[in-house]
């Protein structure tokens, strides 16, 4: 009655082999979603502020590249970190070309 509890300090939950491979995509998940919005809220920030052709065609177009890191955010949060970080070597794959061509 006044001794130690059974359990007393242990944890109430016992995490699971796959615990942490499922914190390791979420943060994952969550940096790639960053890179996400790091790549397309310049452009459409000035494409709000000053709506002028020039300005809507870069929102535009780095909304069309910026596909790439949001498909590994998604890929990464699934799980399937293999294909997300092969979706990240498309990016410079990807701006080479809309250097000389608009991707709009």
């Amino acid at each position: 009655p006044g001794g130690p509890r059974a359990g007393a300090g242990l944890p109430r939950t016992i995490p699971l082999p796959g615990a942490a491979a499922s914190r390791f995509a979420a943060v994952a998940g969550a940096v790639l979603a960053g890179g996400y919005v790091a790549t397309v809220a310049k452009p459409l920030a000035h494409a709000a502020l000053n709506p002028s052709p020039y300005f809507l065609q870069r929102a535009v177009g780095s909304g069309i590249r910026a596909m790439i890191p949001l498909q590994a955010a998604l890929a990464s949060r699934a799980g399937a970190h293999r294909t997300a970080a092969g979706l990240l070597a498309l990016l410079p794959v990807a701006r080479r070309p809309s250097r000389k061509v608009s991707a709009t």
